[in-house]
């Protein structure tokens, strides 16, 4: 029997699995991401044999990792990403030379929308979009049942959507007004403490925003009764979607990722309301995924079970086996 191997690599946790021909997971293994690159790639070799223990690397048909961009598909390798300090790192060779198994790389926004496609919500649909707001705001889309990669792997990257034209926060990829500076686990701290700022509100109560969790900003917000901040993430989460659906024309978009499950008031529900006054034409319908936090680890599963033929011919190195 041959299995595959699920990564997840993101900037705040590195997940992978082990999963069937027919997709579901044996086993399963989660550690915090390491922010040195050396170590990182350690990490990514021990956690794949962690998985293999007892097991032959010779009965794993393939690697399937979804990964925190941007990326160069070509090479396989990610590109000194925006919320994890590391240089380039060649995640396919490395994966490759220490365990000889034919490993593919996606975006892992990109890989969660194709494991929605294949494993969740999106089955048998031609037009799809996904969007994950966690540490960072990131997104896949299928359109016309193809898997939309863009140049080097770094299309539907919605987190850089701009959502503010005055540009007030600055992102982690360095421009401004971006949805990821004020929608994301790493924004959303900094976007209440400008909030009371334009407000005329004291700060002082939120330890200056330093150290403060996304979790603990929106539950300040709700304790304090910041209604006017709450609807303004709201809309501002409502934009992005809105932009989100005339870029790709999905008839569905799903949402994932650690701050929008925890927090589908604001990411999901509030927004919705929204969406009429600033979509196009048609207004999608917009739901959680049912692959909860596991949506992209699912979609490097269906990666490494079957690698769209879009990635066949970006992904131009030699494969191993």
């Amino acid at each position: 029997m041959a299995f595959v191997i699920g990564i997840d690599l993101g900037a705040t946790w590195l997940k992978a699995a082990l999963a069937d021909r027919d997709g579901h997971i044996l086993r399963k293994a989660m550690v915090r991401t390491r922010r040195d690159r050396e170590a990182l790639a350690s990490q990514l070799v021990a956690i794949v044999k962690g998985l293999l223990e007892g097991l032959s690397p010779s009965s794993v048909a393939a690697i399937g990792v979804g990964a925190i961009g941007p990326l160069d598909l070509a090479s396989g390798a990610i590109l000194s990403p925006s919320n994890l300090p590391i240089s380039r790192l060649e995640v396919v060779s490395l994966l490759e030379e220490a365990l000889g198994v034919p490993t593919y790389l996606l975006n892992d926004c990109t890989a969660a929308c194709y494991g929605e496609w294949a494993f969740g919500i999106g089955r048998g649909l031609r037009n799809i979009a996904y969007v994950g707001i966690g540490t960072g705001i990131g997104g896949g889309a299928i359109v016309d049942g193809h898997l939309l990669l863009g140049e080097g792997g770094n299309a539907a990257e919605v987190g850089h959507f701009t959502v503010d034209a005055q540009g007030r926060l600055r992102c982690g990829c360095g421009s401004y007004g971006h949805w990821e500076a004020y929608c994301s686990g790493s924004g959303i701290p900094r976007f209440l403490r400008l909030w009371l700022e334009e407000e005329g509100m004291s700060s002082t109560w939120l330890r200056g925003g330093q150290g403060l969790t996304a979790k603990e900003a929106l539950e300040l917000a709700k304790e304090h009764s910041l209604t006017g901040f709450l609807e303004e993430l709201a809309k501002l989460n409502a934009i992005g979607l809105a932009i989100t659906s005339c870029a790709f024309s999905p008839s569905i978009i799903t949402i994932g990722g650690s701050v929008a499950l925890a927090n589908p008031d604001v990411a999901i529900e509030r927004p919705r309301a929204y969406l009429p006054k600033f979509c196009f034409s048609r207004v999608p319908e917009v739901v959680v995924t049912p692959l909860g936090p596991d949506a992209t680890l699912y979609g490097a599963i269906a990666l490494a079970l079957r690698p769209p033929r879009e990635l066949l011919r970006a992904q131009s190195h030699t494969k191993v086996g």
